[in-house]
């Protein structure tokens, strides 16, 4: 996957310039960020699905939009318009890209044993990474990319340089706080949707116990916090 960021190209730069010219707007309004976040959403998932096998089975397309469209309901934000799929590959990995487009690995989902509660921590955990914005601000926070925006003329397009920065980071984890951030509110979005939260913890728990060379192809958990820090968040977050 690190490879397919690497090496996006040209396509994202003029809506991600666009992006971040809406983001630092002062005149910028609400509903011109989300669009803006959307567009640079749509590019990337384009190119991201040009490299990959999507799950064709309509039973799974039914599953897994049927659960998030579920959390989705539950959001206060309702300008998101989220898109769910499901990839074949051999990587323990989800990937939530801006604006709503949100990338899992059936390989993940068969470590939630297709249970509906487990996988709903899991989906609302992405999509928090999407109305938090941490994808858009983790590219945005790039000195490279905000420097190379700023020399760029109206029209002219992003550099292979700054391309490779910016869809490079979404391959990496964020923040530990930043991830503990999006598990709150997955869990809250499970809870509120009429799905068991205490079902993370036996998700996480699974997780752990695979072995060390399964998770070689992926960063999904090296690039999470640990797990116990994890699991002890939302013990007190169903004590509460």
């Amino acid at each position: 996957m690190a490879g397919f960021f690497y090496n996006l190209g040209r396509k994202v730069g003029p809506n991600l310039r666009k992006a971040n010219w809406v983001l630092r707007s002062l005149t910028g309004s609400e509903a011109d960020i989300i669009q803006a976040e959307q567009a640079v959403g749509r590019d990337l998932a384009h190119a991201y699905l040009q490299q990959v096998q999507l799950d064709d089975s309509p039973e799974v397309r039914a599953r897994i939009d049927g659960i998030g469209q579920r959390l989705a309901s539950c959001l206060k934000e309702k300008q998101y318009q989220f898109h769910f799929a499901v990839v074949r590959s051999s990587e323990i990995n989800a990937y939530a890209m801006p604006g709503g487009y949100i990338f899992v690995m059936r390989t993940l989902l068969e470590q939630c044993q297709w249970d509906a509660d487990e996988t709903a921590f899991l989906l609302g955990h992405e999509m928090a990474h999407v109305v938090k914005r941490h994808a858009m601000d983790r590219l945005m926070a790039s000195s490279l990319i905000r420097g190379g925006l700023s020399r760029l003329p109206v029209g002219g397009a992003l550099g292979t340089p700054i391309i490779r920065v910016a869809t490079a980071m979404l391959d990496q984890g964020y923040s530990q706080d930043t991830e503990l951030d999006a598990d709150r509110l997955g869990f809250k979005l499970a809870q509120a949707a009429g799905f068991d939260p205490s079902a993370a913890i036996r998700l996480l728990n699974r997780l752990r116990t695979i072995p060390t060379e399964a998770w070689l192809l992926s960063t999904y958990l090296s690039s999470h916090p640990p797990v116990d820090a994890r699991i002890q968040q939302i013990e007190r977050l169903l004590k509460s």
